[in-house]
């Protein structure tokens, strides 16, 4: 995919490749291709759009010590999953493919680089406190 995509799919990010700066780029590239979400997931653009998505993910897993993860899609089968990125300092997984989707569905060409700096704040104070161990602020459904 590092080579691929600023080759075939986005070489608008040749020289920015995983930066916030390109984020707004990506946007920008996917917003040109698709008229909506929906479309983006047609059978002859899917694989296209899960590289945007694994570029998006990417992104954030690098800035961010971040690991990738499958998440089961509930009611699906064991191949389907779907790709998030676990964020050391955060209770929720980032899911590119939902960044797309907000993107392509709000069209304002902000989605995927406005998230950016609220991570980047979250992971600086993480970093700060010493990468602390995460906490969980929620309960589980046992110990209510």
């Amino acid at each position: 995919m590092a080579i691929e995509f600023p080759v075939e799919d986005c070489p608008e990010v040749a020289g920015i490749m995983y930066t916030e700066e390109s984020l707004a780029v990506v946007e920008n590239k996917l917003l040109s291709l698709y008229d909506n979400f929906r479309d983006a997931l047609d059978e002859q653009h899917v694989h296209t759009t899960m590289r945007y998505v694994y570029y998006i993910g990417e992104t954030y897993r690098i800035a961010f010590e971040g690991t990738w993860a499958a998440l089961p899609k509930a009611g699906a089968g064991a191949d389907d999953n779907t790709p998030v990125v676990d964020l050391p300092f955060w209770e929720t997984l980032l899911k590119p493919m939902e960044s797309v989707q907000a993107a392509l569905n709000r069209r304002n060409g902000s989605e995927l680089a406005g998230q950016y700096p609220y991570a980047q704040r979250d992971y600086l104070a993480w970093v700060e406190a010493g990468r602390p161990e995460r906490t969980y602020r929620g309960t589980l459904r046992e110990n209510d």
